[in-house]
């Protein structure tokens, strides 16, 4: 018998109720994190989820300088779940030749990630929504690994939020028809019918940590996402913002690189689209919005919210309109990096914004911290910080030195760029492959960017927090070329950094001649040092390439940094093959699903028309003994 996804997500949360009678103090906390599909920070998007605002951030932080490590979703989730640069997991895009749940798999990471660490520090492990790009539905019954249970929406459906279905566990995929993405992935719209069956599914005496990865707002293949019912009229009027980066000049854009500087200036067609994207995704996150305001009531009601940590974040940002694209991801500018995060839990102050520097790598070693695993047990090829002191001080007491290891952010990409409208459909522009270093400070903010054809930018964020005035192209200053070479140097190191010289670039650039330890920006703007860093190797690509290659991106900094990589604690995949996730075999609900009566939909109306997939509808599975 099928267990549907509403009941297995609340009997996550139920532990956490069953224990109502133990004192909470008595009980380690539980960990809810809630990611989004696709979701910006700089877009306004957050304005429209009043829930977030007032109980997570309201009663919580702000975290305003998180960001991701990749902008593109299977990479960035791999990042999350390994707690590991890219170029250290090797996962680098959403389909082949970069990566895809099949590259995962044959890689060997999935037997060394974050549920496994989970379950060794004695917590369940739950995990409900999109999983990787690939998981499919000739791949279903090789589930992802380590989790107490999962229940993980599937290609090729996963983008069709009327049309849902999911593999419990690697069981034959289920359709639930009549219902609407948002509103199957929410653990809680009603579980007043099956919390009977729950403490059957859990022990009430561990703590718990439960993902939730609804898709929204991503697009619906080459249109916007699709809200549910009551949904779709909402905010008839809304427009994308128009920021300094909009749409901008010949004269601003030809300072770009690659495909950005020929890109023509979006037509009233197109910037009418870009606004009908915005528009759908401000109303499909408001099923986002109902799950947090959901999860929060059912901890709260069982006694838990206070011994809880929730958290918000997406999986990587968005663009609309920016340099010219209607709309996408997978660029290095800010609003495709800079993400949404959100905590509030036990320690955690109320109502507070801070500045601290964070990235997606940073929440595996976070989580173990939480749940106490002794450090002799983290695994020990973690790229990331555990970031629990500060997110229980997110405003030190003093301010760190400019550029200081903690403020030093990698953001990477290989592979193609598609733009997601109509009106490009099909589009996919190749050279944006890029390594990317930011600079996050207060004081003083630096992006310094070397795309896969050599051409480089450099923006003062804190003058041009748009990323309009590229400051490396036509004849740059003296003062700016010594800092692009100090950026160059820490770039070097961080473009393939693992473990300690991800945490503390640093350590590997000090300057023979420095008579002190060089640990920030600031010290390295030493005019004695000035030789050390002009004579730096440049980063440098060979051409541009869709994946990864150590020959295509010499040198590397400290030399034999390519003989790492991550490549210790990973498969070699070279070659590898793809599954095809196989075409549709059932068909999407005929009326869109969602309306105001599915709110708090009961189990049996959920189950009422649930059909269970025929060997012909899913097609060839790949052989198990593939894995």
């Amino acid at each position: 018998m099928h267990v549907v996804p509403i009941a297995s997500l609340a009997a996550a949360l139920a532990l956490a109720g069953s224990a109502l009678a133990a004192d909470a103090g008595s009980k380690r906390p539980n960990v809810v994190i809630i990611m989004s599909d696709d979701q910006d920070r700089l877009l306004g998007s957050m304005d429209y989820m009043p829930v977030l605002q007032k109980e997570l951030m309201g009663n919580g932080v702000e975290f305003e300088n998180h960001y991701g490590t990749i902008s593109n979703c299977c990479p960035s989730r791999a990042s999350f779940l390994r707690g590991q640069a890219a170029h250290s997991t090797n996962i680098t895009h959403v389909r082949p030749p970069g990566g895809n749940y099949d590259k995962w798999r044959l890689a060997g990471e999935d037997k060394n990630y974050l549920p496994h660490w989970i379950k060794k520090a004695g917590y369940k492990a739950e995990y409900v929504g999109k999983f990787l790009n690939g998981y499919s539905q000739v791949n279903y019954h090789i589930p992802p690994k380590g989790w107490d249970h999962v229940d993980a929406l599937i290609e090729p459906y996963i983008n069709d939020y009327n049309n849902v279905v999911m593999s419990q566990n690697g069981e034959r995929p289920v359709q639930y028809r009549g219902f609407h993405s948002n509103d199957v992935t929410d653990p809680l719209a009603n579980t007043k019918t099956s919390i009977d069956r729950l403490d059957r599914l859990l022990d009430a005496e561990d703590p718990f940590f439960l993902a939730v990865m609804p898709y929204a707002p991503h697009v619906s293949g080459d249109k916007p996402p699709t809200p549910q019912a009551r949904h779709a009229d909402k905010f008839p009027d809304a427009k994308a913002p128009r920021f300094a980066n909009w749409n901008p000049s010949d004269e601003i854009q030809k300072t770009k690189s690659v495909f950005l500087k020929d890109m023509k200036l979006m037509d009233s067609e197109a910037e009418a689209s870009a606004d009908r994207l915005f528009l759908g995704r401000i109303r499909a996150i408001q099923g986002v919005d109902e799950i947090i305001e959901d999860v929060l009531a059912k901890l709260e009601e069982k006694g838990q919210l206070e011994n809880t940590y929730v958290i918000f974040t997406t999986d990587n940002g968005y663009h609309i309109g920016a340099h010219r694209l209607p709309g996408g991801k997978a660029l290095p500018y800010i609003q495709d990096t800079n993400l949404p995060l959100a905590v509030r839990g036990p320690g955690i102050p109320r109502g507070v914004k801070s500045k601290v520097a964070s990235a997606h790598l940073d929440f595996a070693p976070t989580f173990l911290d939480i749940m106490g695993l002794d450090k002799k047990e983290w695994p020990e090829f973690l790229d990331g910080r555990s970031l629990l002191e500060e997110w229980k001080k997110p405003v030190p007491e003093a301010k760190p030195e400019i550029g200081s290891a903690k403020e030093i952010i990698n953001i990477e990409f290989w592979g193609d760029k598609v733009v997601e409208i109509p009106e490009y459909k099909g589009m996919k522009l190749s050279n944006n492959s890029y390594k990317t270093l930011r600079i996050v400070s207060e004081e003083s903010s630096w992006m310094f960017l070397n795309w896969c054809t050599n051409e480089m930018e450099l923006y003062n964020i804190t003058a041009d927090p748009w990323e309009i005035n590229n400051l490396a192209y036509g004849e740059v200053t003296p003062e700016h070329q010594r800092l692009i070479n100090r950026l160059n140097s820490i770039l070097m190191v961080t473009k393939s950094c693992t473990k300690d010289s991800c945490r503390d670039p640093w350590s590997a650039l000090q300057p023979p001649e420095a008579q002190s330890r060089v640990s920030s920006l600031e010290a390295a703007m030493a005019p004695e040092h000035d030789e050390f860093y002009e004579t730096f190797p440049k980063v440098h690509f060979g051409r541009c390439m869709q994946y990864q290659d150590e020959a295509n991106e010499q040198p590397f900094w400290p030399p034999g940094a390519e003989n790492d990589l991550g490549k210790a604690h990973r498969q070699p995949t070279d070659n590898w093959v793809s599954s095809n996730k196989g075409k549709p075999g059932v068909k999407p609900n005929a009326e869109p699903a969602g309306g105001p009566e599915q709110r708090h939909a009961t189990m049996e109306q959920l189950m009422a028309d649930t059909h269970v997939l025929t060997d012909d509808e899913t097609g060839p599975l790949v052989p198990a003994e593939e894995d």
